[in-house]
């Protein structure tokens, strides 16, 4: 499971633009390539917007902080449709998703409403659910449901809804 979120910002300059002393930068070979409006922790300040710096970690994966300490890994920045690609180097982001609220954030949750349900009855995962084997155990699984398409069967039979994200007022 990853998560896709939208950057909120207004770029200032052209792609082809770029500001003094802030040349492009990455992690690893494989990663990112990094430029306004984000930049690499150890970069000048001015060469990207408060809230859009990210870091290296010690296996050279490129570290998007979130608020809640949530750490996940840049998979892809496109910086033409405003978006940040995202996964848990943990596997298991469905842990950190109740901790994660953008509210304070430059990040807006792009994908679909995503609900996590325990079930006490294991059912077959389709193209709108999947089965979150790091939150379950040998009693019940957790199951991860990203459309309104199995709502109704899963409250209705033998699963919990535990969370919802993003949040619903």
């Amino acid at each position: 499971m990853s998560i896709l979120l939208s950057l909120v910002f207004f770029p200032l300059l052209s792609l082809g633009h770029r500001l003094e002393g802030c040349e492009d930068s990455w992690c690893n070979n494989d990663g990112p390539v990094i430029h306004f409006p984000f930049r690499l922790s150890h970069q000048l300040k001015h060469c990207g917007y408060p809230g859009f710096e990210l870091h290296c970690n010690n296996k050279n994966d490129t570290i998007l902080e979130l608020p809640s300490s949530v750490h996940l890994v840049v998979e892809k920045i496109d910086y033409v449709s405003h978006q940040i690609h995202l996964y848990d180097p943990d596997e298991c982001i469905a842990t950190k998703l109740p901790k994660l609220n953008l509210s304070q954030s430059n990040f807006r949750n792009a994908d679909d409403l995503t609900v996590l349900f325990n079930c006490s009855e294991p059912f077959t995962d389709s193209n709108d659910s999947y089965l979150v084997p790091c939150l379950g155990s040998s009693g019940y699984q957790v199951h991860a449901v990203t459309s309104t398409f199995n709502l109704d069967f899963l409250l209705s039979g033998p699963c919990t809804k535990i969370h919802q994200y993003p949040y619903s007022d």
